[in-house]
This record gives structure tokens, C-alpha cells and sequence, in this order.
């Protein structure tokens, strides 16, 4: 496919401004309250260390998603390339979490992921990122 002639898809910016609504959705109330946020969810114990690391990640992650929105075609296909091993080695991460643990949100967080992963993973070739 000849990949001269493309832009950056208008539903691939508006699926990155969501992300970044998903991102802060989850990562605000784990990063500030992360304690009452796994009671209100049934996810208790929880380590709040872990889970306040976790919910900076997203923070970064989430922001540049929001940023990457804005972004040219080449600017998009190196992020699309960072996104796709980050959700993928995350993916594997959850999956394999979700294996050991006996709580449903592994599974639910492994799925989220894993949907990203896909939908990253699909405008990466649609877009040439990995050529």
C-alpha cells in the first residue's frame, strides 16, 4: 500500500483524546484515594504503592495520547510504535498478573489492554509504523 499520500485517520486523533479520558478516568481516583478506590471496586487488599505507581504511568501515558492527538503522520507512526509495545508488554503483564490473583478486575484490566493493544496494533499497520 502506498503510504505517500496518507494522513493521520480523524478517528485515530478522537480515539487518542478518549484514551486520554480513560487513563485520567482510572488514574486520578487510584492515584489520590487508592485505598477506598479497590474497596468501592472489590479489590481488596491493595498495595497502595503499586497502585499509585500504576496510576503515574497512566497519567503519562493518558497525556500523551492527548498530545500525540495533534500529531503529523510521522510524528504519529513513531508514537503508534510506542504504543503498541506498550500495551502489548502491559497486556502480557495483565494477563499473566490475572492468572495468580483472585480478583475479576485482573482479567477486566488485562481486557482493556488488550483492546488498546488492538486498535494501536491496527492503525500502526494501517499507517506503516513498523516499515
Amino acid at each position: 500500500m502506498d503510504t505517500s499520500k496518507q494522513e493521520v485517520p480523524n478517528s485515530l486523533r478522537n480515539w487518542l483524546v478518549f484514551h486520554f479520558y480513560v487513563d485520567y478516568t482510572f488514574a486520578i481516583p487510584f492515584f489520590f484515594f487508592p485505598e477506598t478506590t479497590a474497596e468501592i471496586l472489590g479489590y481488596d487488599p491493595l498495595d497502595p504503592l503499586a497502585a499509585r505507581i500504576v496510576a503515574a504511568a497512566l497519567f503519562g501515558i493518558g497525556y500523551s495520547s492527548f498530545l500525540a492527538s495533534k500529531f503529523d503522520l510521522e510524528a504519529m507512526r513513531t508514537k503508534l510504535r510506542w504504543a503498541v509495545v506498550w500495551a502489548g508488554s502491559a497486556t502480557i503483564g495483565l494477563l499473566w498478573a490475572a492468572t495468580t490473583v483472585e480478583h475479576i478486575w485482573g482479567w477486566v484490566f488485562a481486557g482493556i489492554f488488550l483492546l488498546f493493544f488492538l486498535l494501536w496494533g491496527n492503525y500502526a499497520l494501517r499507517l506503516g509504523s513498523f516499515k
